[in-house]
């Protein structure tokens, strides 16, 4: 006796009127946000090494002028 795949569906639960798109309104899933999260949290480390960056390049501008002064 053959079975009709429909008939399958509702004996084991399926439902028949799940969208595709479903999955993605979850951002856990979404391959799009997940990009944009992992591109502002890049972004952000990079300004955070820029900042300590150019911390460090006035500090030694700083030093170096005081070291002039002093002589």
């Amino acid at each position: 006796m053959e079975r009709d795949f429909n008939d399958l569906q509702n004996n084991f639960g399926f439902q028949n009127n799940l969208d595709s798109n479903d999955i993605y309104k979850d951002p856990m899933f979404n391959p799009i946000a997940q990009y944009e999260q992992a591109y502002t949290y890049y972004k952000y480390l990079c300004m955070q090494m820029d900042y300590k960056i150019k911390c460090k390049e006035y500090e030694k501008m700083c030093s170096g002028n005081s070291a002039n002064k002093s002589t």
